[in-house]
Formats: C-alpha cells, structure tokens, sequence
C-alpha cells in the first residue's frame, strides 16, 4: 500500500468511524443470528418431536420471528451504513479526482482518454463499496467459527467443513488471479474503444463528405471486438468459476449430511444435530459464495482504487492559500519563457521575454507552426513554462487563488466550445451569482446584443454541448463575449475572427479598444491585418522565438522595410494595409 493509499484510508476510517462501528456490532450480530435456523431445527427434531410438545412448538416459532426481525433489521442498518460510507467516500474524492483528471488532459498528450478513465475509477469504487461485496468480504471470518462449531458437534463434521473451506478458498484464490488479468486487459481496451468511437463521432461530417465512413467503421469494429473479446474472456472466467463454488458448497452442504446420517447410524449424533449442521454449513460458506460472485467487481474496483491513488499523488490540488491577492490590475511581464506543450519533441516557445502594460493590446503575428497558440496558452497558466516565468502585477499564476485568477482573465480559442445550457449561462461562464447586467454589459462589449436579441428566447436560447445550432462565427463572438464577461484584466484572443464577417471584424476591434480604455491588456494571435488597428504593439514569433517585438507601426515598417518575408530571419509577412 502506498503513502497516500495509507493516508486516505485513515482520513476515510477516521471520518466514518461511527459509520464501521455500527458495521462491526451488527455483523457480529447478524452471524451470532446465523445460528437461529440451525437451533432451531435442533430443538424441533430433539425436543419437539420427541415429546409432542405443541405449546414448545409454538414459543420455539414466536422466538424464531422475532430473532428473523431482528436479523432483518441488522441487515438493514448495515447496508444503511455501508451506503452511508460509500456515498462519502465518492462525494471526499469527487472533486480532487476532477482535479486529477483535468490536469491530467491538460499536462499529457492524448490523455482526454486516460483522464475519463479516472471518474469511470471513481464509479467503479462507489459502485463496489455501495453493493454487496463489502458485506461478503465483512462475513468471510466468520467461516472459522462456523466451523469450529461444526467441530464441537463432531470433528467428522468439522473436518469436512474445513476440507470443503480450502477447496473453497482455492476456489476464490484462482478467481481472483484470473480475473485480475481480465481487469486489466478490459480496461486498456475501453479506453482504445472509446478513442476509436469519439474518432468515428468527431469525424462524421468529413468522413461522409470523403466517403470514410465504412474506414473508420473498421477501425471501431476492430477495437470493438478486441474488447468483446476480452469482456467475454472475463464474463465466462468469473463465471465458470463462481458457478462452480456455488455448486461445491451446495454439494459440501449435501456432504455434511451425509457425513452426518453415517453419525446417526453409529448412534454417535442425533438426527437434529444433524440437519442444524446442514443448514449452518450452508449458511457458514455463503459469503464465500457471494465473495466469488463478487470478485470481479472487487478486482475492478481495486485496479481503480490503485489508479485512482496514483493521479491523487501525481496530481494534487493546491492548498488554500492563506493570503488573497487582489485581481491583478497592472502590467504583463513575460521572462525568458521556454514551453513544451505535452507530448512535443522539444521547445515549441524558446526564451521569449516581453512586456505590456495595462492599456496595451499586442498582435502576435508568425507563419503557421511559430508557437504562437503555445505562448498564448502559456500567458493564461493553461501550459506552465518549464524554464522563465510569466507575471501579472509581479506575481505569478499559482500565487493567486485559482478563482481570482480566472476571473481576471478572458480567453477566445481557435476553436470556441460551448456547453449546455442557455445562452447567458454560457456567456456568464455558469456563475451562479451572475447578474444580468454583467451579462448584458459582456455581450454590448462584444456586439452581440442585438444579435441575441433577435433569438426567439433571446438570452434564455438553449444550447447544446458544442453550440452546433449556431455558426461558427457566431460561436466565435458568443465567445468574445464569454472572455469579456466580468471586465477580466487579461484577455487572450487566439485567432478570433478566423470566422468572421466585416461586421464581426468591426465589433472585435471595438471590444478590444473597449479593453484598453477601462486598462486591461489584449493578447491576439492572428493572421488578419484587419484587426491591427486597434492594437499598440506586435510581436513576431518564428521558430517559437521572438524574432521582433514594438510598438505596432515600427515593427510593421521594419518588416515592410525588407526585400521579402524572409527579411528577418523566420520573419511573417502580412498582406494589406493597416489604418
């Protein structure tokens, strides 16, 4: 067991103790229990028949419910406990593995995958813990009583009862060893199923424009029978297996009997003993029964639990911090900065070092493939740089709260995704404490007011996951207006007119003169000329290094000045004038 593993069973057991003492006290309850029907079966055959005894029958079966009452409300508070600690144990690591799981997708290549197999984990445990394999694996030490009972009625009984236990055990033992590689083999292949279907889905339009379709059908079709073939691999072990304990216990149960009528032949037993036997030893092996029949759901949930640890411990949220900086309000600084996105074979952004004060707006301008997109993730903390430092007010992302920090910061993508929900949800950033005022003022500031105005529900249209229902340049604005939404200090544009018209074009340049008047600072990767006007500086990147940077009509004449684009080394080269 790791640290971390150790640590959060102990925070989980301290958290729940009532919860596992009322768990213990009613398991010994409950197996304390067991014995009514053997008793009872007993005394009927040894007491009752013998004498004719009615009114002996009848209190032996007043007794008898009343202990079944009883049994029945113990089972009943277990499980209530046990789904009491399953719950809470999901609900204390829901958003720590969310965490995990996010800054996962962000820090490693292709892994969107890997991060969704972190909540399936997190399901998989709760979906365990909140069933009945807990409570076969809680009863399993209670087998050695029931057999040291059985020896105490006779060791014939009980030698047999624990011969039977270890075949029983070798039973579990072998089920868990191959259920265990049939996990893990199902788990590797859901998540290569699971890419090879979002593939086929992502793909859908193009694959029907190029005639694709029955491709990508193969190459899903291929994953998907790999993985049948390991679910049906796993199904049939743990069945086969789990049906065979089933059927060794009821054949040790019919044993016992057996062993026990040779007993009453020899006169060494009485019939009673006898059939109380048979029944403990049928109830004695069920939680081996029930843990065989359960063990693939503990296999998977163990191999879980393990994955789920080790994303805790590789990527853990930040404490509280104990000071709050105010929203940042002053210049940009960016310092010899070298960034790496997941999975590049080197530095795609190499010691870039610039500086903007509140009120400026930069172009950042280069041929396709210069690092501009890397270094605009890295001013928004979306790709720490792993050599320099970017700061806002002198201080850099993780010293601020990560709410404070988000909110001062706005950010268009190339590819703007929205969620659903309505249309002012979406622009507020689903701030539950939005006013419409805010929302409002963030759409005027992107020209889009009117726009959604003339929507049939206006601010209250609904939007699907992904915003297909609108155009991509529509998206694009949306998303200007969801970046300006709150008046961030910081606003990062990546390509943001790539779908525009002119009048799109026009409100963006608005929006970004707006940014600069009430003093934040705009960033704006672009290829257009004609969202040059309202910036003050440009930067030029080639090769992920700065290869100019100024105020804006000075670099632009510097780079008119050559005889081509290559007239600095890596140079951009921009067509049309700039007002």
């Amino acid at each position: 067991m790791t640290p971390l593993e150790r640590e959060l069973v102990r925070r989980f057991v301290d958290r729940y103790r009532p919860n596992f003492k009322i768990v213990v006290l009613a398991s010994i309850l409950l197996n304390l229990l067991v014995f009514t029907g053997s008793l009872y079966m007993m005394l009927v055959y040894d007491s009752v028949l013998p004498s004719h005894s009615i009114p002996t029958l009848t209190g032996l079966f007043i007794m008898l419910v009343l202990l079944y009452v009883f049994q029945a409300a113990f089972e009943t508070v277990r499980g209530e406990a046990l789904l009491t600690v399953a719950n809470g144990v999901h609900d204390d690591l829901f958003e720590p593995v969310h965490y995990a799981a996010t800054d996962r997708s962000l820090k490693s290549s292709g892994g969107g995958n890997d991060s969704l197999q972190l909540t399936r984990d997190l399901d998989q445990v709760h979906t365990f813990l909140a069933g009945t394999g807990p409570v076969a694996i809680i009863d399993l030490p209670w087998v050695i009583l029931f057999v040291i009972v059985l020896f105490a009625l006779h060791w014939a009984l009980g030698l047999t009862a624990l011969l039977g236990t270890v075949v029983l055990a070798a039973i579990a033992w072998t089920t868990s060893r191959r259920s265990a590689k049939g996990t893990q083999r199902v788990l590797a292949l859901t998540g290569r199923r699971m890419a090879a279907t979002q593939a086929e889905l992502r793909f859908a339009e193009s694959a029907q424009a190029m005639g694709m379709q029955r491709r990508l059908l193969a190459r899903s079709a291929a994953c998907d029978e790999e993985y049948i073939e390991a679910q049906t691999y796993l199904s049939r072990t743990v069945s086969r297996l789990g049906g065979a304990g089933r059927i060794f216990r009821l054949f040790l149960q019919s044993l016992i009997l057996t062993v026990g009528a040779l007993l009453v032949l020899d006169n060494l037993a009485s019939p009673g003993i006898i059939l109380g036997a048979s029944v403990l030893s049928g109830r004695a092996f069920a939680p081996v029964d029930q843990a065989i029949a359960n063990w693939r759901g503990l296999s998977a949930a163990r191999e879980g639990w393990g994955r789920l640890t080790l994303a805790l411990a590789t990527h853990r949220q930040p404490p509280a911090r104990q000071v709050a900086l105010a929203a940042p309000s002053g210049e940009l600084s960016v310092k010899d900065i070298w960034v790496a996105p997941p999975g590049a074979p080197g530095f795609i952004v190499n010691g870039v070092t610039l500086k903007l004060e509140p009120g400026q707006a930069m172009a950042v301008i280069g041929a396709s493939a210069a690092g501009k997109t890397t270094f605009a993730k890295a001013l928004l903390g979306i790709l720490p740089p792993q050599r320099g430092e970017v700061r806002l007010d002198g201080a850099k992302h993780e010293q601020w709260d990560p709410e404070v920090i988000g909110g001062a910061m706005g950010y268009v993508p190339q590819v703007v995704e929205l969620m659903e929900g309505s249309l002012g949800e979406n622009i507020a950033r689903f701030d539950p404490a939005a006013s419409s005022d805010l929302i409002i003022a963030a759409a005027r500031a992107a020209g889009m007011h009117e726009m959604i105005l003339g929507f049939p529900d206006g601010y209250e249209t609904r939007v699907s996951t992904g915003g297909p229902e609108f155009s991509a340049g529509q998206r694009q604005r949306i998303g200007l207006a969801r970046a300006l939404y709150g008046n961030p200090h910081l606003v990062v544009l990546d390509e943001p007119n790539s779908n525009l018209d002119a009048a799109g074009d026009a409100a963006l340049s608005a929006a970004i003169l707006g940014v600069r008047e009430r003093g934040g600072i705009v960033v704006m990767v672009t290829h257009r000329p004609a969202t040059l006007g309202p910036v003050t500086h440009v930067a030029v990147l080639a090769g992920g290094r700065l290869t100019d940077f100024g105020v804006r009509d000075e670099v632009l004449k510097r780079m008119a000045g050559g005889n081509d684009a290559t007239a600095k080394p890596g140079g951009a080269k921009l067509e049309g004038a700039v007002s």
